[in-house]
């Protein structure tokens, strides 16, 4: 019989066999009607094949993931206009300066020219606070590093998360004409309690100019560009969720490019709040998918490049004055303040606290475990420091049938085979 490497998952339902290759997010599907078992589906000549250039097979594996994208957080601006009653920041700094934003370009170009066999890519997330208020700082940096990626032959992608507050038609367009083809918004459920959740700093909701927003940009977001709905899910408005996904069905279910997202809430900020301890981001997004919604796809939870970017060697959040971080979550941790960016674009850090983050130690159970390529022990590695335990494994590991299910509820099984 054919060996599988061992990060392959089997699953079987009631008329096929699916099977997901965890090092690759490659999945396979075939009908029982077809294929008795699974020895006389791999003994297929070009079947055999398929499976051995999908890396499937153990004879032709070897499990190396290296990431070769520089990646950066920008924290633009540090306040908000908004006060969201679980947010964890201080609000403390305000603007990056156009100062800090050229030592960032010289960071960029100087480490991609003397280290140019190390990237294929450069990819910018713009963060906050709130960094729409600071739209001059994003238009400069992405410009100049959109030339040192051109330069340079990388690939560029951008990525924010706004509040959506700001984020009329205008603002739209400007932002995707400089290749930020990602936003992610947080909309907390229905208005009543959005607007108790997520509110201005006059403590006024903001609800209805967010999805105002919304429906004014939704004609016009490009085939490439995606707009992520987020709700932050916790014990007060868990109940309200089939309310709240039915809403947003109706206002953008006619959008392929805008898609419903859910994460749990954490105690994030100084005040407690009644979190939900299991995950439930496979549930409500197999509820979108049940109502003919659009949920983010499951299988990018699934797939090695979706560690924590904090995880990475190759990746910093650089704060609004010039600070240096690997988390945006533990920005008031010492652990997390590596140190600070130099005029001249030196990174000028604590590499011992660096290796904090981004050190690998995989005990016997990470060996043994098919998931081992999408979490590598560092999925989240705040969590795995906290914890005191040689690993921390992923909260949905024992979801790994219904996670493998849903690529098939959404369509997204890569090769189908003998299925018309």
């Amino acid at each position: 019989m054919t060996l599988f490497n061992n990060y392959i998952e089997q699953i079987e339902s009631s008329d096929n066999t699916i099977l997901y290759n965890f090092y690759n997010g490659v999945s396979i599907k075939y009908p029982h009607s077809l294929f008795k078992n699974i020895k006389e589906f791999s003994n297929n000549r070009e079947i055999y094949d398929l499976l051995s250039s999908e890396q499937f097979l153990s004879d032709n594996f070897c499990l190396e993931i290296v990431d070769r994208t520089l990646q950066l957080i920008l924290l633009v601006h540090e306040d908000c206009n908004f006060r969201c009653t679980y947010c964890y920041e201080k609000f403390e700094k305000g603007a990056m300066s156009k100062e800090i934003a050229e030592s960032i370009i010289r960071f960029i170009e100087k480490d991609v020219t003397e280290n140019r066999e190390k990237y294929d890519k450069i990819q910018l997330s713009w963060f906050g606070g709130e960094p729409l208020l600071n739209l001059k700082i994003i238009e400069l940096l992405s410009n100049k590093i959109l030339q040192i990626a051109e330069e340079n032959d990388l690939e560029y992608s951008s990525d924010i998360t706004t509040n959506g507050y700001l984020l009329n038609s205008r603002v739209f367009q400007r932002l995707v004409s400089l290749k930020i083809n990602s936003f992610q918004i947080t909309i907390d459920g229905t208005q009543e309690y959005h607007d108790k959740q997520r509110v201005l700093k006059n403590g006024q909701g903001t609800y209805t100019r967010i999805i105002k927003n919304l429906i004014d940009i939704k004609k016009d977001i490009p085939e490439d560009t995606f707009v992520i709905l987020r709700t932050n899910v916790g014990k007060d408005n868990y109940e309200m969720m089939d309310e709240n996904i039915l809403n947003l069905i109706s206002l953008f279910g006619d959008t392929e490019n805008i898609l419903l997202s859910f994460h749990n809430i954490g105690n994030w900020g100084e005040k407690e709040v009644e979190t939900i301890e299991r995950d439930v981001r496979l549930e409500l997004t197999e509820k979108v998918v049940e109502l003919g919604g659009h949920a983010v796809p499951f299988v990018w939870s699934m797939i090695p490049d979706n560690i924590c970017y904090a995880a990475k060697e190759n990746h910093y959040v650089i704060g609004s004055t010039g600070l240096v971080y690997k988390c945006t979550v533990a920005l008031y941790d010492q652990r997390n303040i590596l140190g600070r960016l130099g005029r001249n674009g030196q990174l000028l850090i604590d590499r011992q606290k660096e290796r904090l983050w981004t050190k690998i130690a995989l005990d016997e159970e990470c060996h043994s475990c098919s998931l081992l390529p999408s979490c590598m022990n560092n999925r989240c590695p705040l969590k795995r420091m906290d914890s005191k335990q040689s690993h921390y494994c992923l909260p949905t590991k024992n979801q790994v049938r219904d996670m493998i299910l849903m690529l098939e509820k959404q369509d997204l099984i890569t090769y189908e085979i003998g299925l018309e």
